[in-house]
C-alpha cells in the first residue's frame, strides 16, 4: 500500500528513477522491477564506426555479473556485465540488426531486464 502511495506521488510530480553511470561507459535505471541497460553515448564515440553488437535475446535470463553487451567499434572492442540478475523483457533488435545506428544515438537503451 504505501509503495503504491510512493510511486504515485512520483508519478504526480514527474519525479524520474535516477540514472546510474559506471565507470566503464554503461548505465542504468532501475524503475520498480525493471531495469534499463544501456551506453553512455561518450564510450560509443569512443569505439568509433560500430561494427557488432551482441546482447541477449527476450526471455533469456541473466545473473549479475553476467556478459550482457559485446560491442565492436573500428577502434576498440568492450564486453559489459549486467549490474541486476533476471529475466531479458526487451532488447533493441534495431541495434542488433544495424549496429551503425548506435552511432550518434543520445545514451542508449540496449536491453531491459526484468528482476
Amino acid at each position: 500500500m504505501w509503495q503504491s502511495f510512493v510511486n504515485w506521488f512520483k508519478n504526480l510530480f514527474g519525479i524520474k528513477p535516477q540514472i546510474h553511470h559506471e565507470e566503464n561507459g554503461l548505465w542504468w535505471q532501475k524503475d520498480h522491477d525493471t531495469v534499463k541497460i544501456g551506453l553512455d553515448s561518450k564510450i560509443i564515440d569512443e569505439l568509433g564506426d560500430i561494427t557488432f553488437l551482441d546482447t541477449p535475446q527476450v526471455d533469456d535470463q541473466v545473473q549479475k555479473d553476467d556478459q550482457i553487451i559485446d560491442i565492436e567499434g573500428g577502434k576498440a572492442v568492450a564486453t559489459f556485465n549486467s549490474p541486476f540478475a533476471g529475466k531479458i523483457i526487451n532488447v533493441r533488435s534495431e541495434f542488433q540488426d544495424d549496429p551503425s545506428l548506435l552511432s550518434g544515438q543520445k545514451d542508449p537503451v540496449l536491453v531491459t531486464v526484468e528482476i
